[in-house]
This record gives structure tokens, sequence and C-alpha cells, in this order.
């Protein structure tokens, strides 16, 4: 009898997991980006200059986290051997590489000191044009890295305008469930949320991309060796989906990517979700802007949602040009999702009377 209520006990969190806001919103609002790991080595006290740069290496909105190490000092004595396997060419030098935890270990940047340097690692205008697209409501950015073959990366970029364009006339946001927007999970009304895609194209040798190219191909470990046009599909607070390179930017790939990001977040948890966090310098909780007359705008929101819940409630079936995806995702109806809890609740509950009734 055990074993069954634990069952129900793991059971139930996930079928309440889902909600109805849209998985590109539910990141920009919900997902914290994994830090990256930042070490500076040095020797003695920093100079200005040297100071200047670490301190753009702690800059505010910056998913990094830092630390200094003085080779001189003997609390650090530890950390003589790191350096040394770094066989990095002059001190003071910095070495970054994303969390552990994300699985990535073979993506690092290691580099003197210097503030140039520092600011290419962390800032770049592809990232600031992203996120003055993402802060003015768009749903998602692709991102074009071209190859440097003209016919390839023209080709590519044809192929996302255009598929972005039909998307744009059939796809459809989830409706918001009333109960979602009381529990804080969207902070925009349902009228300002907006279904829109843009492309941002960068060259392959753009050098004030240098950092930031890299740090793309190294989402995955096999990009860097491609000589192909990719796109990256960037949502959120600064999170690449995935990647479609060459002949694989095609419909069927663009729409896949699309659906998910528009569809209902089937589930909350942001690592148990596709993607990849990229190094943003991004104030995203002022960008998120949460309502500044919170009355006002919930009963606004609430009678909104309240009007969409009246309406009928059956899958709404997309069928999108060249054999791609052909059903949109089903707006997660809450309420129905809580009676089917209920139901499972019932049912598990008799379950185990009647293997008590039995085990006596």
């Amino acid at each position: 009898m055990i074993r069954y209520l634990i069952l129900a006990f793991v059971l139930l969190p996930l079928m309440a997991s889902a909600c109805s806001v849209p998985v590109f919103r539910y990141g920009l609002e919900h997902w914290l980006p994994d830090a990256f790991e930042a070490v500076v080595f040095h020797r003695g006290e920093l100079t200005s200059a040297q100071g200047e740069a670490v301190d753009v290496l702690r800059g505010s909105g910056l998913n990094l986290e830092l630390k200094t190490i003085d080779l001189a000092d003997e609390a650090n004595a530890e950390w003589v051997e790191a350096w040394k396997a770094l066989k990095g060419e002059s001190l003071p030098w910095m070495v970054v590489r994303p969390n552990q935890r994300t699985g990535i270990n073979w993506l690092r940047f290691s580099r003197a000191l210097t503030t140039e340097n520092a600011t290419l690692l962390v800032d770049s205008p592809a990232r600031r044009e992203f996120t003055k697209r993402i802060a003015a409501g768009q749903s998602a950015v692709w991102l074009l890295l071209k190859s440097g073959d003209t016919a390839k990366d023209d080709a590519a970029a044809q192929q996302l305008k255009e598929r972005i364009k039909y998307l744009h006339s059939v796809l459809k946001l989830p409706k918001l469930d009333a109960t979602d927007i009381a529990n804080g999970l969207i902070s925009v009304a349902p009228e300002d949320l907006r279904l829109e895609f843009s492309l941002l194209e960068i060259a392959r040798d753009d050098p004030a991309e240098e950092l930031f190219i890299k740090m793309l191909l190294g989402t995955e470990s096999d990009l860097v060796e491609l000589d192909e046009p990719i796109a990256f599909p960037l949502f959120g607070r600064g999170r690449a989906l995935y990647a479609l390179v060459g002949k694989g930017i095609n419909s069927e790939t663009i729409d896949q990517a699309a659906i998910y990001l528009t569809g209902s977040c089937s589930c909350e948890v942001k690592e148990q979700n596709p993607g990849v966090d990229l190094l943003m310098m991004a104030d995203w909780e002022k960008i998120v802007k949460p309502p500044k007359t919170e009355t006002n705008v919930q009963v606004q929101m609430t009678n909104t949602v309240a009007t969409n819940l009246v309406a009928d409630n059956l899958p709404e079936v997309v069928t999108i040009d060249g054999g791609a995806v052909k059903k949109k995702p089903q707006p997660v109806d809450r309420a129905s999702g809580r009676r089917w809890m209920f139901v499972a609740i019932i049912g598990i509950i008799g379950v185990i009377a009647l293997l008590s009734r039995r085990g006596s």
C-alpha cells in the first residue's frame, strides 16, 4: 500500500506542472539563465586598467560568477597547479566556462585579462540587438550565423524569412488560464502578448562577435567543425533552443521550433526543457516589467481570460505547408486539468482502498 501512496505523491505534482503561458514568455519571466564561471589569475595587486577589466566581468545583469585568485597569496597555493595547467601566456589571465552542471565541458574561453577581451566576452552588438527585440515584445529571434558561402547563406536567410512570414499567418498563441494569471505566471495582459519572430544575421568572421560566435558554436560539441550556415532560435533571457545546420534549416525544423516556443509551457522546470543559456548582459527584471497598477491590470486580464474560457475549447488544428508539423499544440485548460487531477486522486484512493481490503 505504501508504494501506491508514494506513486500518488510522485505523479500528482507532475500532473499539475503544466501552464497555459507560452514557452517563450514563461522562459522570459521565470527561467533564470545559468551562470558562467570565471576565474581571474593574477599575482599581486591589479593595476587600474586591470581592475577596470574585472569590473566589466562583474557587470550588472551579467550571468557570470567571478572568482579572482592572487597567486602570491599562500592561501591560494592549491590554485598554482591549475594556473600551470592552463599554460597561459602571462598574468593576469581570465578563464571562463559554462556552469559544469550544464554538461558543456568542451567550451572554454582563455585569454589575457584586458578590458577589450572582457568586453568581447560579455557584450556584443548582436546580443544587444537580441535584448532590444525581446524587450519590445518579440517572441523569439532567429539568429543566422553565416558560413561565408554567399549562395548557402542567402538560401538559408530566404528560407527563414519566408517561413517566419508564413508562421505569423497560421500560428496562434494559447489562451491564458485565469488561474495562471492569478498565480502571477505572466505579468502582461493577454492582449499585450504577441506572436512575432524576426531574423538577425551575423557573419562568421565578425570581430565584434568573435567570442559570442564561439559561444554559439559551443552549444553543441560538433558545431565548430561545420562549414555551413547555422540558425539558432533565441528566446527568453538569452537561451538558444538548438542549432539548425545547412539543409537542416527547412520548413519542418523551423515549424517544430516555432510551435514549441509558442505552445503552452508543458513543464515549468527549465532543466527539463531543451536549450542552452548564453552569456548576456541585461537587466531582465526591468525588461519583464511587472504591472504598475496590479489591481486594475489583474481585473482586466481576468475578464479577458474569463471571456476566452466561455469560447469553444476544442483542439485547434493548423495545417502547415511542406509536410511539416500538422497540429498546433493545444492550449492547456488548467480548469479541465484540475478536474482530471481530482478524478485521478479519487481513482488512486479507490485503488488503494481496494488493495487494502484484499490485503486484509
